[in-house]
């Protein structure tokens, strides 16, 4: 009896340690954006392509208040009981991060057009940043995927 208690114990510990690590992969990449946005920040005054930086480090910001944003809404949504939550809250959800993902998108655009560079530096954030955007666009894909399952399993019942 007491194995059996120890077994389940030990299984819901692990899961849960699973499913929490797949869960932060946002708030990874919103650490990632947040600290390369200092990093940009503090070499702002002193570049030569301060407007580039500049736009750089807006770019970071309004990623970094969506996600937050994105947070929110996903703390809000789990204190909706599981009997009343409805398809509208989860097409919120879902549409927050569409337009995350537009962002990045049009970001990542910018970033390319952006050819006239005068130091280094500034070509080493651009690259980090596009590969940071894209990376995001790849997490939050995944995050769809698993709000669409969470979507389909309120049909069901």
């Amino acid at each position: 009896m007491k194995k059996n208690i120890f077994i389940i114990l030990a299984l819901l510990i692990f899961f849960n340690v699973n499913s929490y690590a797949s869960e932060t992969t946002l708030l990874d990449m919103r650490n990632k954006i947040s600290a390369e946005s200092k990093q940009i920040k503090a070499l702002l005054l002193e570049s030569k392509d301060m407007v580039l930086m500049s736009s750089m480090w807006d770019s970071c910001v309004i990623t970094m208040t969506q996600l937050d944003a994105y947070f929110y809404m996903v703390g809000i949504f789990n204190t909706i009981k599981k009997e009343d939550r409805k398809e509208d809250a989860i097409n919120y959800l879902t549409n927050w991060l569409n337009i995350i993902k537009n962002t990045n998108e049009l970001n990542i655009k910018s970033l390319n057009i952006a050819t006239q560079i005068l130091e280094p530096k500034t070509k080493v954030y651009q690259e980090r940043l596009k590969s940071y955007f894209s990376e995001l666009n790849k997490k939050i894909d995944s995050e769809l995927g698993k709000i669409s399952l969470f979507k389909k399993s309120l049909k069901i019942r």
